[in-house]
């Protein structure tokens, strides 16, 4: 007669408290970034497009939205390539074009995380782009 033995459970949290965990951090994340008239009191709204492609050129994902000025200062985009885990976060580089009084501009950042798909080694590489239209209120 063969003998089973009770499963043995696993320490630490379970995947529903990692979950709680991640949506907690991103309010947080969404919080502390403030709001886009706490930033930049003369900004009336802001219009990002994003689209995201592979190296090889093949459009993965776009999107275009609209901030007003009681909107959170989160601009940040998940990577849906390879990876898996890759994100891109287009608010820093906002705010800088803002602090410096431009009203448009546009931004390419490169996903560098480990892609599963591919020789070992192999970077995701796909490719973000970031174009934004402010529209200031008249001094």
């Amino acid at each position: 007669m063969a003998f089973y033995r009770k499963k043995r459970r696993k320490v630490g949290p379970s995947k529903n408290d990692e979950k709680v965990r991640r949506s907690q951090n991103a309010e947080d994340n969404e919080r502390a970034a403030g709001t886009l008239s706490s930033r930049f009191p003369a900004l009336r709204s802001l219009q990002v497009k994003v689209s995201i492609a592979t190296p090889q050129g093949v459009v993965l994902e776009e999107s275009e939205e609209t901030y007003g000025p009681n909107d959170p200062f989160f601009l940040e985009a998940d990577c849906p390539g390879s990876c898996g885990s890759g994100s891109y976060d287009f608010a820093v580089l906002i705010a800088q074009s803002l602090e410096n009084l431009q009203d448009r501009g546009a931004a390419q950042l490169v996903c560098a995380e480990a892609s599963y798909s591919g020789a070992p080694g192999a970077v995701c590489g796909c490719i973000a782009k970031c174009e934004f239209v402010a529209e200031v209120a008249p001094s």
